[in-house]
């Protein structure tokens, strides 16, 4: 992330603007300092990562380095290249736009939109160093510009309304709390943004193999239903879909302009 990105970001705790001072992002406040590492800024309190979140932290920090090659080899499991091709379809981006990816992983979504024609400002934030490491190191040999940030998607640390595309693939299903990060997707949404959220169905989990589901938690209707019930009454236009025969979800909605 270059410095004349950082005027975006703000302390996710507090709100505050941040100002970067040597290797750090400092809230101009309270003077709490964030690390920055290998040009990735660090926006997370340790100690805030609990529960699911830092289960999952953990084991996405451990899988980063073999993670592509497990999808690409599993893929077929999940529908492969077409689930990838629905999503970029669905997802609408015009030329100049401002994305973000919250759980952005190793940036294969984003590569599947550059790939599909979907060209935009893109920045990606994850909770796992392990699997941004990973992206920097992809957006570097595809030659795609990603700015990227550690943060909790239930402590997004921009600024309101700074995102003209908001998204999400794969991995609410596991959050603490998943009416927060939706509704934090919607408070860095610009009046007028597309917003869109999508992972697996139970029906994908109760067949995925042994050694899989071991790193899911057991597959019940309620872990794995599409979050409708969490989005504000107030969002337009939401629409649910079904991909690759009711195994993945994909909700869109747009905030008022």
């Amino acid at each position: 992330m270059l410095n004349k990105h950082f005027s975006l970001l703000a302390n996710p705790y507090t709100g505050n603007n941040l100002s970067k001072e040597n290797d750090s992002l400092v809230d101009v406040v309270t003077g709490e300092s964030f690390a920055i590492k290998n040009n990735i800024p660090s926006l997370l309190r340790e100690e805030k990562v609990t529960g699911l979140n830092r289960l999952y932290q953990k084991r996405y920090d451990w899988i980063a380095y073999i993670y592509d090659f497990i999808m690409l080899t599993l893929s077929p499991l999940f529908g492969g290249n077409k689930v990838f091709k629905n999503i970029a379809e669905i997802i609408k981006i015009k030329s100049g736009d401002r994305v973000l990816e919250t759980s952005v992983g190793t940036g294969i979504e984003i590569k599947n939109l550059v790939d599909h024609n979907k060209i935009g400002d893109f920045y990606g934030m994850d909770i796992s160093y392990g699997m941004l490491k990973k992206c920097r190191q992809n957006s570097k040999n595809w030659k795609i510009d990603i700015k990227l940030v550690q943060a909790n998607a239930e402590d997004i640390p921009f600024k309101d309304e700074c995102f003209d595309v908001v998204f999400h693939i794969g991995g609410i299903n596991f959050f603490n709390n998943k009416e927060k990060a939706i509704l934090e997707m919607i408070r860095v949404a610009k009046p007028g943004a597309r917003i869109y959220i999508g992972d697996e169905t139970v029906k994908q989990i109760e067949k995925q193999p042994g050694f899989i589901s071991r790193f899911y938690q057991k597959p019940d209707k309620e872990t794995y239903a599409p979050p409708l019930k969490m989005i504000p009454r107030n969002m337009i236009n939401v629409k649910n879909q079904f991909l690759w025969k009711g195994k993945v979800y994909m909700i869109s909605f747009q905030k008022p302009a």
